[in-house]
C-alpha cells in the first residue's frame, strides 16, 4: 500500500567545484630553475620555498649596487666637507657666492646619488629574495610547468599554482525567472530564504558529500548567451575529498515540506500520454492511473496527483497484467532507498 511522507521542495543543479583562493606562481625575475623543493599535488605552508632560481646574477647585481653606494657615500662625504669649508671661507670674504653655490650644487648632487644608490641596493636585495619563490599561503600546490634547468621570468607565465580547497566553492547557474523572483523578494527576504535552505552535494560516484553548504554569491548580471545568472555556494572540505574542477550535483532543499504519496520508481510506466501506474482495487481488478510526479527520494517518487494513500500499485510482473484483469496480489515491501523487493505483511506494494 502506498504511504505518505514529508517531501521537502528541492531543486538540483549541475555544478562545478572551484578553489576558494587561487594564486598563480609567476617568477618576478628572470633566472634558471636550480631547485624544486615541493612535491607536486602536495600540501604546502605559507612562506615555504617552492622553487629556487639561480641567484648568481642577482647576487652580482647586489654587490655592484653596494659598491656604487659606497662610492656615492664617499663622494657625499667629500662634497659635505668642501661645502663646510667653502661656507667658512665665504664668511670671511675669501670665496665668492658663485663658488659657494657650485659647492652646494655638488653636495646636493652627491646626496641624490646616495639616495639613488640606496634604492638600487634595496631593489637588488629584493631581486635576490625573489630568487626563492615561496608559497603565499597554506594550500595545495599544482603541477610544475617547467623543469630544473629551464629559464623562466615574468613573461613565462605561471610555473605552478597554489589553491585553497577548504572551504571550497561550488559554482552553478540559476535561470532568469528564479533569479528575478529572488530579487523581487528583496535582499532581506532573499537572505532569510537562503538561510532556510539546505545545500548538499552528490559526488560523481553517486555518494552524498558529508558536509552542508551555504549560498555565498550571486552575480549582478545575467549571461546573455545562456539566460542564466552565475551563483556560488561554499562548502567546508576538511578532508579534501573535493578538488577543484569536479562536476557534482548540487541539491537545494527546503527545511520544511509537505505530505506526499510516495510511489516506487519501478512501478511507474510511461507512454506518450504520460506516466502511469497499475493499481489493484478492492475486487483485485487492475486499473490504469495517470500520475503527476515530483521529486525523487531514493527509490521512490513523490506523486502530486493520480493516486492516494492506501492505494495498492503493482511493482512486479508489470508486463503480465493489463487494465481490467483480475489478479491474486502478493504484498511486497519496497526498500525506499534501494528499491529492493521483499515479501512483507502490509508495507508498500
Amino acid at each position: 500500500m502506498l504511504e505518505t511522507a514529508e517531501v521537502r521542495p528541492s531543486k538540483e543543479f549541475v555544478a562545478r567545484t572551484a578553489a576558494s583562493v587561487r594564486a598563480d606562481i609567476i617568477p618576478r625575475i628572470e633566472g634558471e630553475i636550480r631547485e624544486v623543493l615541493f612535491k607536486e599535488g602536495a600540501k604546502v605552508s605559507e612562506g615555504q620555498v617552492l622553487v629556487r632560481l639561480e641567484d648568481t646574477r642577482a647576487n652580482a647585481d647586489l654587490q655592484q649596487t653596494k659598491a656604487e653606494l659606497t662610492a656615492a657615500s664617499a663622494e657625499l662625504e667629500s662634497a659635505s666637507r668642501n661645502f663646510k669649508r667653502g661656507n667658512e671661507l665665504a664668511g670671511t670674504g675669501f670665496l665668492s657666492g658663485a663658488d659657494l653655490d657650485k659647492l652646494r650644487d655638488r653636495l646636493n648632487a652627491a646626496d641624490s646619488r646616495v639616495k639613488s644608490a640606496k634604492a638600487a641596493v634595496q631593489k637588488a636585495d629584493t631581486n635576490l629574495d625573489y630568487a626563492e619563490i615561496r608559497a603565499p599561503f597554506d594550500g595545495w600546490v599544482r603541477q610544475l610547468r617547467y623543469d630544473v634547468g629551464a629559464v623562466v621570468g615574468p613573461s613565462s607565465g605561471p610555473i605552478t599554482s597554489v589553491l585553497v580547497t577548504d572551504p571550497i566553492y561550488v559554482e552553478f547557474q540559476l535561470n532568469e525567472a528564479d533569479f528575478i523572483a529572488i530579487r523581487r523578494a528583496g535582499a532581506q527576504a532573499a537572505s532569510e530564504a537562503a538561510q532556510s535552505l539546505n545545500f548538499y552535494l552528490t559526488l560523481p560516484d553517486g555518494e552524498r558529500f558529508g558536509q552542508f553548504g551555504a549560498l555565498d554569491f550571486a552575480d549582478a548580471e545575467t549571461d546573455a548567451s545562456t539566460g542564466t545568472v552565475a551563483m556560488r555556494a561554499v562548502f567546508p572540505n576538511p578532508s579534501s575529498i573535493l578538488v577543484p574542477g569536479l562536476y557534482v550535483t548540487l541539491h537545494i532543499e527546503g527545511q520544511a515540506g509537505e505530505g506526499r504519496v510516495l510511489v516506487p520508481k519501478t512501478a511507474i510506466q510511461e507512454t506518450i500520454e504520460g506516466k502511469f501506474v497499475l493499481v489493484v482495487d478492492e475486487q483485485n481488478e487492475v486499473a490504469q492511473r495517470f500520475i503527476q510526479t515530483g521529486r525523487r527520494t531514493g527509490a521512490m517518487l513523490a506523486v502530486q496527483s493520480g493516486v492516494e494513500q492506501g492505494d495498492r500499485v503493482i511493482v512486479e510482473g508489470l508486463q503480465k497484467v493489463r487494465p481490467g484483469a483480475t489478479v491474486s496480489p502478493v504484498e511486497k515491501q519496497v526498500d525506499s532507498e534501494t528499491g529492493a523487493l521483499s515479501t512483507a505483511g502490509d508495507s508498500g506494494q
